[in-house]
């Protein structure tokens, strides 16, 4: 499987232009582990759950993704949700939501490590 980061290495624009589109039309599920997640980290697990039902995903936000056979099977969101934090969102290739964390807003990930990614 190939990792992609925004931040170093983008390919497939138009792969990941059509999966956010395809996704807008899929109904949100969620896996076991992102349930717990938000509830094992005490976040506001409604008002989570309900900022993501009413989210309309923009490609534009997609900051990693993941190729197993030429196709995207994962892709890493990351949605402002207030001032202070942002959603993650890691969502299988049928809106199945992975996981859920969120980032300080001002995180600028400087300590990222470029050798899980694809670089070219």
């Amino acid at each position: 499987m190939k990792r992609y980061h925004k931040k170093l290495y983008f390919p497939d624009i138009e792969k990941i232009k059509a999966l956010n589109s395809q996704l807008n039309s899929y109904n949100w599920q969620y896996s076991k582990h992102a349930l717990d997640n938000i509830k094992y980290r005490h976040i506001d697990y409604i008002k989570v759950l309900n900022f993501i039902k009413d989210l309309k995903l923009d490609y534009n936000n997609i900051f990693e993704y993941y190729i197993k056979d030429n196709n995207i099977i994962k892709v890493c969101y990351r949605i402002k949700f207030d001032n202070i934090s942002d959603l993650i969102l890691v969502l299988s290739q049928n809106k199945k939501i992975i996981t859920i964390y969120f980032n300080n807003a001002n995180d600028k990930h400087y300590t990222l490590k470029k050798e899980l990614y694809q670089l070219a």
